[in-house]
């Protein structure tokens, strides 16, 4: 249970951080896109998903607890399928058409590479905050 939400959670922070990293390019134009949007966007998620692992473990200790690779792996890995799942859905009910699937493609790779640094991060936080109760 606990790999199914925190994987779900980092996929909805994601998605959150990337538009929030197109705000912040909004405010900045006329910079160029990628060279806002993305970095805001890493250092977002990065930053909420260790914020989300340090606070769950203290809110229930134990239930939502990950440890170990092998809960580090699936949660990196079932963030992609939450990803496709939640986002080709809201981008249908907000611009009333399905994504194009290299959407879903640009997603995946901003969260292979991001996550790749946000699971481990998370997952040292909740070790740290774990052992500070």
């Amino acid at each position: 249970m606990p790999r199914a939400l925190h994987s779900a959670v980092l996929a909805f922070i994601n998605i959150a951080a990337i538009l929030a990293g197109f705000a912040a390019y909004h405010l900045l134009k006329p910079a160029d896109q990628i060279t806002i949007q993305v970095p805001v966007a890493a250092a977002l998620s990065v930053a909420a998903f260790s914020g989300w692992m340090a606070v769950s473990c203290r809110v229930a200790p134990g239930r939502l607890q990950a440890s170990g690779s092998k809960d580090a792996l699936w949660i990196y890995a079932l963030a992609l399928v939450w990803a496709a799942v939640v986002f080709v859905p809201v981008h249908f009910v907000t611009q009333g058409y399905v994504t194009a699937f290299s959407n879903v493609v640009a997603l995946w790779a901003f969260q292979l590479i991001v996550n790749a640094v946000a699971v481990p991060l998370g997952m040292a936080a909740a070790r740290r905050r774990v052992g500070a109760t």
